[in-house]
């Protein structure tokens, strides 16, 4: 993953309190790590993040886990005690950025909030990541959060048809909120740079939910002023995303083109259909797209999808195959951007997880240790600490520590 002789990680020297859990939080903090940051990941003694029970498991690890913990360390302390509450803030004197995914006001329960972190260390970059706000009626209330909710009150189901139950569509909201947070904590580190000063820095499922309808959201928002409809996009609009194929299914993107329904029915041997009475307007296409699509559908079934691929694609019209997972994983150009890794973990082998899909190429990521078990760094980090080994065994033997 490297075209040029290295030298020090993007982000080594920086140190990241992670007391996030499941998926939310951990998908940022592991490209931090990934980069070179410290990430101290808080858990806890006994049952640790949720997700490493949940599976499925290779001799007793949780796949989801690993694919998202690499290059941590693992802190299992009992907030809940004086004793570890003191460890932990020995650790904030010394962190650059805590990052928290829990909600509203069970950071401030365990001594932890925003103001009492501050005044231990001003210069520390707070960074939260909840289901619904900062404030509000969801957020005050203490409701909890979850991907699916976020999809749903941000609009992202789909109506599929009148007595039919809407279908959630778009990916997990976790993983984007987990981008933003990303994004935020390192525009907290620059002004840092800057000024010497830290900051809180938050963002929520629901929020980022809402702002991924970043194409059509001003159009809605403003529908009212509309003036003028779009001028391009009726083509798109009208013809389906996918077709079935022969062995398969493929995508179609009816864009770019000044007349796209003539370059896609063209190529596959139809005659240009934008000469079609019902179809020589982008109006018309839109308003006979049962037609159309179905004189697509049914000369889509005679070849494969790659076979399709070559025709098209040579006559300008953008294309793609519908993969499944599998077909992805195996795809030369998912291989050319080393986005599957493999790793040796201890208990469970070999195993393959997945890459990063951003590149520094003067610094690139490094895999410098796998998903780590719970507590195997609560020796190390106290040591760090200056905690001597007898008061180690103290903090462990008293059930403050748990130590792999």
């Amino acid at each position: 993953m490297n075209d040029s002789d290295q030298g020090e990680a993007a982000l080594a020297g920086l140190r990241i309190l992670d007391f996030s859990h499941v998926y939310q939080g951990p998908v940022g903090t592991q490209m931090l790590a990934d980069y070179g940051a410290d990430v101290i990941k808080v858990e806890r003694p006994g049952s640790g993040d949720w997700s490493r029970a949940w599976g499925p498991f290779v001799k007793g690890v949780s796949l989801p886990f690993a694919n998202l913990n690499r290059n941590k360390r693992s802190l299992a302390v009992n907030l809940k005690s004086e004793s570890g509450r003191e460890l932990v803030y020995r650790v904030i004197e010394k962190t650059d950025i805590l990052v928290h995914n829990f909600r509203k006001g069970v950071m401030e329960k365990n001594g932890l909030s925003y103001e009492a972190v501050k005044a231990v260390n001003p210069s520390i970059i707070y960074a939260w990541s909840s289901g619904w706000g900062d404030s509000g009626p969801y957020a005050d209330s203490g409701r909890g959060g979850h991907d699916m909710m976020a999809r749903a009150e941000g609009a992202w189901f789909i109506d599929t048809g009148e007595g039919k139950a809407p279908i959630p569509g778009g990916i997990s909201v976790d993983y984007c909120a987990g981008m933003n947070l990303i994004a935020a904590i390192l525009m907290a580190l620059y002004h840092r740079e800057k000024t010497g000063k830290g900051q809180l820095v938050t963002t929520d499922l629901l929020s980022v939910a809402f702002h991924a309808h970043a194409w059509e959201g001003a159009s809605e928002l403003n529908a009212e002023k509309i003036d003028a409809p779009a001028t391009v996009g009726g083509t798109e609009a009208a013809i389906l995303n996918a077709f079935l194929t022969a062995d398969g299914a493929i995508e179609l993107s009816p864009v770019f083109s000044d007349n796209a329904l003539r370059d896609i029915s063209t190529a596959m041997g139809l005659g240009d259909l934008s000469l079609d009475p019902r179809f020589k307007s982008e109006a018309l296409q839109i308003a006979n797209s049962l037609e159309l699509n179905s004189i697509l559908a049914e000369r889509f079934k005679e070849k494969s999808t790659v076979q399709w691929i070559e025709e098209l694609e040579p006559r300008g019209v953008l294309c793609a195959r519908v993969n499944s997972f599998e077909d992805a994983r195996d795809d030369p150009q998912i291989k050319a951007n080393n986005m599957v890794l493999e790793m040796n973990h201890a208990q469970a082998g070999p195993l393959k997880m997945l890459g990063v899909p951003v590149r520094l190429h003067g610094t690139p990521m490094t895999l410098r240790s796998t998903p780590p078990n719970l507590g195997e760094h609560s020796r190390e980090v106290a040591a760090e600490l200056g905690y001597s080994e007898e008061s180690i065994t103290e903090l462990i033997e008293s059930g403050v520590l748990q130590s792999d």
